[in-house]
């Protein structure tokens, strides 16, 4: 496999433009298009909020010490953004996490939206993850500009897959309270080719 060179931390990634309502991946080659044809599995729990900067430079992110507490901004140039992993074996191939980060309008919409579609999920609550299915965009008007939001719902919750496990050292600290609090009764192994 290629030399996955670039910018950040190198992590393969996810991106949502919304003004030409289209995602793309990270791959050796470059970005590339892809179409949402396999629901993906949204690591709700690791969901990080910060300080984002994007420029001709790249990104810088500053992550808060929660959710619920703001750091201090940084400078002018960074904006509120999120950080989140999300996992298909399907859509994603031979890099199935990948991590999907924004600070703009419609992305943080739809983050937010998924937010509080399952943080009061008892699935949620017992430490499971949401399987999503994106089934499109909604039109937004934004003062005097207009955007795009992601619409999704959600599948099912399954079990954190193998891919999420390692990266548990990222858990907000308030979902990993409810976590440690209900632990999930065994449930059987998720197949790979679900998502």
């Amino acid at each position: 496999m290629p030399l996955m060179i670039g910018g950040g931390e190198g992590k393969p990634y996810i991106r949502f433009s919304p003004s030409i309502n289209s995602w793309e991946m990270s791959t050796p080659d470059g970005r590339t298009e892809f179409t949402w044809d396999a629901p993906v599995v949204f690591d709700v729990h690791g969901l990080q909020l910060g300080w984002m900067r994007i420029d001709a430079q790249g990104r810088d992110w500053q992550p808060w010490p929660s959710l619920n507490q703001r750091a201090p901004s940084p400078g002018e140039e960074y904006k509120i953004g999120f950080k989140i992993d999300v996992v298909s074996n399907k859509l994603f191939g031979d890099e199935p996490t990948r991590e999907f980060s924004a600070n703009t309008f419609g992305p943080l919409q739809f983050i937010s939206a998924l937010y509080d579609a399952c943080e009061n999920a008892e699935e949620f609550k017992a430490g499971q993850v949401p399987v999503i299915k994106i089934t499109g965009s909604k039109p937004v008007k934004v003062g005097k500009g207009n955007t795009r939001v992601p619409e999704f719902e959600i599948a099912k919750w399954v079990p954190r897959p193998d891919e999420l496990v390692a990266s548990d050292e990222g858990v907000t600290q308030s979902a990993a309270p409810a976590q440690a609090q209900a632990k999930p009764e065994p449930t059987p192994v998720v197949e790979d080719d679900e998502f």
